[in-house]
Formats: structure tokens, C-alpha cells, sequence
């Protein structure tokens, strides 16, 4: 299951990274686009400007012409539309030349220019009559402006504009910085914000006004300093939908290991309860046995006192097997969400006190002692006579059993808010602080290794926890290793179920 689990998780991993790819070879794609697109256009616009200056205008009737006209002369509406959702600031840019000239450009006045030069019109009429005068004029023209410097032959604003416009047309909202290099001059111009060195080593290049020929061509460079951070936002969703996976199987792999964990722990402690109530019910049914046999062996002989001895025993293991069985029972009882007590107001001080009294047949076997101090002023509470008690005997009982010495047992009782507090402390072998976790879980035994000198089912404490908890009270443990332990148990002046 866990390579599993890792084979799963390597392909999603694999996954994303090749979206990853697929998404950086579409914004490489979507870069070139744009950068054709405006050097096409910045060209175009270049001259269209030269168009101009050579007075063309002056054979214009009317003063405006429509789109199929302007077309004549190389120009359309989609060379030179700039969306007004580009840039909503109208901010001044700031651009640097070869020499270290500082130009500035608004972005408000360029558009302005712009309107106003790509909606100059021309009667059809007078460009037929003045381009075949003008053409050689106007090719001269555009072969010495090969010459000029950068700056003077398309404003910087007109190229971010472009690239403003085209990078936002294939979806490239990120910020960008950009320049203008040739292979003579280096970074000829470029924005004032903008790293010499991520121009020059930036992948988005392409040769400036495509259409001439140039021995030393300029280049347009742009470079986008959130790239990374731009690819990763638009792979949210991809990233989103494989983090979901990659969870869901990481729990499905968690979920089925404890459950296998849990089954695995359940196998064990059935398999100890099976051989603990095998051993507790074999002990007093081979003593029943073995005093029926004495009983019909004729040989023997029997006196009134024998008699009374052997059916005394036979008795006194008659009860120990109805006190297991009904301890295996009620385990599957006290359990259920039906189960209620029948709880009325007792002394608990006087509760105590009994229980204490029937315990020293017990602890005088093994030369123990039991204290008291009920110190607590409210000693009227609201409880089952039979289970409460039934709690008591079980704490004690283990105090007595797992002590390797004389059992020195304190019971006390003190005013706590909104009830009393009852201590159980002995003096036995302690208990662990990991198995603390575990003591008051139904069928859990301390482990003693391959020892099994004291007797039980594991169900005492589970069976403890389940009445206090009846009660509405709460039941804490305080133990070290051979220094003793310390139950002690809330119980509310009046119950809260």
C-alpha cells in the first residue's frame, strides 16, 4: 500500500510538472506572437509616418477618408487601436538611450498623436495621382532612416504601447520591462526601470522592423520579472485539483492503515481476553471438580466437618463463576446508550465506610492496611448504590492485587466546586505513563510479560470509567513506575445526565 501510495503521488507530481511545461511552451508561444505583432505594426506605423512627412496630406479632400482608404497606403485601424483597458493610470514612462538620454513619454499625449495621424484621410483620387511620383522619394527616404538612431525612428511610448496591447491580447497580464539592442551598441534604448542584463539574456527577442535589410540589426527584448510567479497563479486551478487528490489518497492510505492497526490491536487483546477468561474460569471449575471427586470417592472418609468444608468450597467457586460471568456480561452492557443507573441520594462518606469494612478480609491476607480521611462537608450525593459501590471494590481490589508488598491503601474524600473529590492511593507497582493512555480501555491489561499472576479480564477500569462517566464526574490517574498510584474521581453534587 505504500509504495502505492508513493506510485500515486509520483504521477500527480509528474503531471503537474508537465502542465507546468505545456504552460511555459504556451506563454513562450503567446510572447512570440506579440513581439511579431508589434514589430510588424511598429513598422508599419514608422511609415506610415513617412507617408506623412512627405505631404501626402495635401491632396486630402474633405479632411478624412474612411478605413478602406487608409488601407491604400498601408495602414488599417488594427495597426494603431490601443484598448483603453491597457492601462488605466495615464502615467508618465521614463526611457533611457544608448548615450544615457533620458526621455519621458505620456501615455494620454501619445494616444492623442496617434488619433490624430492614423485618422488623417486621403481623396482616392489624389494618392492615385501622387504615388507613382513619390514612391522613389519615399523608398530613398526609408533606406537613410536605416541609419537613425532608435529613438528617432519610433518613439519608446509607441512601443510599450504595442506591447501593452498585444501581450494583454494573448492573455499576458503580467508586468514586463523591455529594450531595444543591437549587436554594435548593445542596449540601445530601453525603459529606465529596466536590468541591462536580464535584456540581454532574456529569451523574448526579435529583430526589429523585419521587412529591411540591416547588416547590424536591432533586436526588441522584453523580460517579465514575475514569469514564475505568473505561470504558477494560471496553474492554481491544476495545482488545486492535484493537491485535492494527493490528500484524499494520503488519508485513504492513513484511514485503512489504522484501520488494519486497530484490527491488528483488537486480534491481541481478544486473544488475551480468551486466554485470561479461559485461566479465571479453569481454576474454580477444576476446584469444583476436584471436590465432587473427593465427595464420591467412597475410600475417603467423611465426617460432618469435611462435608461442610467441600460444599463450602464448592460454593465459594460457584459465586466466583457467576461473579465472572456476570462481569462479562455487564461489559456488554454498561456500554450501551439505553443503559441508565438508578441513582438516589446516599452518604457517600457511609458508602465508603462499608466498602472499606469488607475489604479487610483481603487486605488481612496479606498483612495490608487501609486509612481514611473524609474530609468533604457535602457528602449527600446522587448516586447508583450497587455500581458506585462496584467501583470502589474494583479500585481497591487493584490496589491490593498489584502491590508486590503490604498493601498501604488511602481512601479521602474533599469539597471540590459543584462536588466532592474521592482519592484511591496505594502503594503498588505503578504504572507507566503509556499505559496510563490505555488502562480504562475495555479488555486492556498492563502488559507483565509472560507473568500472569494476577488475575482479571482487563474490564475493571473500562468498567470504572463507564459508571463515573454515567455519573456525570471524571475519573484522572497520577502514577510513576514502583511509587504507587492515585485514582481520583469527581462526582457532581447533582448528576448531570
Amino acid at each position: 500500500m505504500a509504495f502505492a501510495l508513493v506510485g500515486l503521488s509520483a504521477i500527480q507530481i509528474y503531471w503537474v510538472h508537465n502542465a507546468i511545461g505545456i504552460k511555459e511552451q504556451q506563454f513562450q508561444e503567446n510572447v512570440g506572437r506579440a513581439l511579431y505583432n508589434v514589430v510588424y505594426k511598429a513598422e508599419k506605423i514608422e511609415a506610415a509616418h513617412y507617408i506623412k512627412i512627405h505631404r501626402l496630406s495635401e491632396f486630402a479632400v474633405g479632411g478624412r477618408i474612411g478605413q478602406n482608404q487608409s488601407k491604400d497606403i498601408g495602414l488599417d485601424s488594427s495597426c494603431c487601436h490601443f484598448p483603453s483597458h491597457a492601462n488605466s493610470k495615464d502615467d508618465l514612462s521614463e526611457y533611457v538611450t544608448g548615450e544615457g538620454k533620458l526621455l519621458k513619454r505620456s501615455r494620454s499625449a501619445l494616444l492623442a498623436q496617434f488619433e490624430q495621424e492614423i485618422n488623417t484621410t486621403f481623396d482616392r483620387a489624389g494618392i492615385d495621382e501622387i504615388k507613382s511620383g513619390m514612391v522613389s522619394d519615399i523608398i530613398n527616404d526609408m533606406m537613410n532612416m536605416q541609419k537613425s538612431r532608435v529613438e528617432e525612428r519610433i518613439d519608446p511610448g509607441i512601443i510599450n504601447l504595442l506591447l501593452e496591447e498585444e501581450l494583454l491580447r494573448e492573455g499576458l497580464n503580467t508586468e514586463f520591462y523591455f529594450g531595444v539592442l543591437s549587436q554594435t551598441q548593445g542596449v540601445e534604448l530601453k525603459q529606465k526601470a529596466a536590468s541591462d542584463e536580464k535584456l540581454l539574456l532574456t529569451p523574448y527577442k526579435i529583430k526589429m522592423f523585419p521587412g529591411e535589410f540591416s547588416v547590424y540589426p536591432s533586436y526588441l527584448s522584453v523580460y517579465f520579472p514575475r514569469e514564475r510567479g505568473f505561470l504558477w497563479k494560471s496553474m492554481i486551478g491544476v495545482m488545486s485539483i492535484s493537491a485535492i487528490f494527493i490528500a484524499a489518497i494520503i488519508f485513504v492510505f492513513w484511514y485503512s492503515l489504522s484501520i488494519i492497526l486497530n484490527q491488528k490491536k483488537l486480534a491481541i487483546v481478544k486473544n488475551d481476553f480468551i486466554n485470561n477468561m479461559t485461566h479465571e474460569l479453569k481454576t474454580p471449575i477444576s476446584t469444583i471438580s476436584l471436590a465432587c471427586e473427593v465427595l464420591k470417592d467412597r475410600s475417603i472418609p467423611k465426617d460432618q466437618e469435611r462435608l461442610d468444608h467441600y460444599v463450602e468450597v464448592i460454593n465459594e467457586e460457584n459465586k466466583r463463576l457467576g461473579i465472572l460471568v456476570e462481569n462479562v456480561l455487564q461489559s456488554a452492557v454498561w456500554d450501551r446508550p439505553d443503559f441508565k443507573l438508578n441513582k438516589i441520594e446516599l452518604n457517600v462518606h457511609e458508602l465508603i465506610q462499608q466498602v472499606v469494612d469488607r475489604s479487610h478480609v483481603q487486605l488481612d491476607a496479606k498483612n495490608g492496611q487501609i486509612e481514611t480521611t473524609l474530609l468533604a462537608t457535602a457528602s449527600l450525593l446522587d448516586v447508583d448504590r450497587i455500581h458506585f459501590t462496584n467501583v470502589l471494590y474494583n479500585l481497591i481490589d487493584n490496589a491490593i492485587k498489584y502491590c508486590k508488598d503490604k498493601p498501604v491503601i488511602h481512601l479521602s474524600t474533599r469539597d471540590a466546586e459543584g462536588g466532592i473529590v474521592i482519592q484511591v492511593s496505594d502503594n503498588g507497582i505503578g504504572i507507566s505513563k503509556e499505559n496510563q493512555k490505555k488502562i480504562f480501555e475495555k479488555l486492556y491489561r498492563v502488559p507483565t510479560g509472560n507473568l500472569h499472576d494476577v488475575k482479571g479480564f482487563g474490564l475493571g477500569l473500562s468498567y470504572v470509567k463507564a459508571i463515573i462517566d454515567q455519573h456525570g464526574g471524571e475519573i484522572q490517574v497520577r502514577s510513576q513506575l514502583n511509587q504507587g498510584t492515585t485514582f481520583s474521581i469527581f462526582i457532581p453534587k447533582k448528576s448531570e445526565i
